[in-house]
């Protein structure tokens, strides 16, 4: 039985799992980034960029449509798995035959090492989608203390294998086996791991394991859109990077990926968590608009003040941070400021897109998904080639303010959110943070760890302190209610 307690529990299981595991793994990648050169990332990073463009041909939202459905899922249970497996592999065998025609036609720009990276991903892509059903089926009963616990098990696997081959000299292949940054979930460790552990804790009953073709169009009906949007949300996130490529060059590109990963530090946990535990709460109440609406402000005014004040720390602490890296990271410092207002926005919008799949608004969300695209064709290479990678990180966060923008209007037919009530206070309590942040500089230490610690105190506890005074009663309420839930004294209605 899914129980409000066990809703909360696995929120907060969650969010806890995943950011110990997000802690671990900068560690980690800090360890990995000083064992290797950063030439040797430029043909895994190429392969890794290319794979994930193309692979996103498979992505029809069938985890989403199995939510969105979820009250006849015995139904389609075996369609849906059937349907994922062939499209899956289709994606995969088109991926490989466009990495092969692009390593024989341009062979100056796409080496024989990019080419295997590539297949290998494709080969471990398959893999892991074969457990795609079990997955959504544990997201459907809230089963979210047991996922996040494998996927933080399976990163640091990874992670450690990665360093592991790294020290032995394997350059590469070790990114391959552990891959490095958010990227070890594409690797050979993370996805034998996770999807093997995935399938043994929700294996499907063969009696299930029938095709329904009623079905089968019904899925791909609801997941056309979400398969439009996601090929323009791939080709957001990855058009940057390969215009920094192309018109900058490889070093301008391993400091702009370094700086973006670092940017991410912050929300990456906040966005997978909504990507999972968030879509799986609106398909619940998806019929419920009022208290969909309740959900979807609380959900939101929790991202905003959990992420946004962190991303601003770390705006602040760019050239610290970087230095942990090692000196021949110095590059990403300022890429880390230029790139703040898309590291902001990220997980608002990740939330608005949960909300819009949930309640079968696939279509809306591909056109803003759309607008985004149209923005970031035109304003990365133009500004790429005015202003080198600064120009990309700021058009990058002009498609994120498009896209927000264009979430506030599209939500407003399924939800009603008081704006000023999620943004205001947030927005004064970073004001001061950055204030104290910048008079901060006047009496630095010139240490980089000394330095870190204390500007990101006195930031947080400015934050905190705002926060606390305009919030007051609200959090007290919440609190609260929160208690009584977890104490089970009141039941679900």
């Amino acid at each position: 039985m899914i129980t409000p307690q066990k809703m909360f529990k696995g929120f907060f299981y969650t969010l806890g799992t995943g950011y110990a595991a997000r802690l671990c793994s900068v560690g980690l990648t800090v360890l990995i980034n000083r064992q290797l050169e950063t030439s040797v990332f430029a043909d895994v990073f190429l392969g890794v960029t290319v794979f994930t463009r193309l692979s996103c041909l498979r992505e029809f939202g069938l985890v989403h449509a199995l939510l969105h459905f979820q009250d006849r899922v015995e139904e389609f249970v075996g369609t849906h798995f059937a349907l994922n497996a062939c499209i899956t592999l289709l994606s995969c065998l088109l991926t490989s035959g466009i990495v092969l025609a692009l390593t024989l036609l341009f062979p100056a720009d796409f080496s024989w090492t990019f080419a295997q990276v590539a297949w290998v991903l494709a080969a471990l892509h398959f893999v892991r989608q074969l457990s795609l059903t079990s997955e959504a089926l544990l997201r459907m009963d809230f089963e979210f203390g047991r996922l996040s616990l494998l996927h933080g098990l399976g990163t640091l696997l990874a992670l450690s294998s990665a360093l592991l081959a790294a020290h032995a000299g394997w350059e590469e292949w070790s990114l391959i086996l552990g891959g490095w940054t958010t990227y070890s979930v594409l690797s050979v460790v993370y996805v034998l791991f996770f999807s093997t552990a995935t399938w043994c804790s929700r294996p499907l009953r063969r009696a299930s394991l029938h095709f329904d073709w009623v079905w089968a169009r019904r899925l791909l009906g609801y997941g056309v859109w979400i398969w439009i949007g996601w090929v323009l949300q791939i080709f957001i996130w990855w058009y940057d990077k390969l215009v920094v490529r192309l018109v900058v060059g490889d070093t301008a590109l391993a400091f702009y990926e370094t700086a973006w990963w670092l940017v991410q530090i912050p929300t990456a946990v906040i966005a997978h968590i909504i990507l999972n535990y968030s879509g799986a709460l609106y398909s619940r109440y998806r019929h419920e608009r009022e208290r969909l609406g309740e959900l979807f402000s609380k959900m939101i005014s929790l991202v905003l003040r959990v992420s946004a004040p962190v991303s601003l720390i770390l705006v602040f602490n760019a050239r610290e941070v970087t230095a942990l890296l090692g000196g021949q990271w110095a590059g990403s410092a300022r890429i880390v400021v230029w790139l703040a207002a898309y590291a902001l926005l990220r997980p608002l919008l990740s939330d608005g897109f949960s909300l819009l799949w949930a309640v079968g608004a696939t279509r809306r969300s591909a056109c803003i998904v759309g607008m985004q695209g149209a923005v970031a064709l035109f304003a990365v290479p133009a500004l790429a080639v005015l202003w080198g990678a600064e120009g990309v990180a700021y058009s990058m966060g002009a498609v994120a303010g498009v896209g927000f923008l264009g979430l506030c209007v599209g939500l407003h037919a399924y939800v009603r959110v008081n704006w000023f009530k999620v943004l205001a206070a947030p927005a004064v309590g970073l004001l001061a943070a950055a204030v104290c942040g910048w008079l901060y500089d006047r009496w630095a230490l010139d240490y980089a760890v000394g330095d870190f610690v204390l500007r990101s105190g006195i930031m947080a506890l400015a934050y905190g302190i705002v926060l606390g005074i305009l919030e007051r009663r609200t959090i007290v309420e919440e609190l609260g209610h929160l208690r009584r839930i977890m104490r089970g004294s009141e039941e679900e209605e």
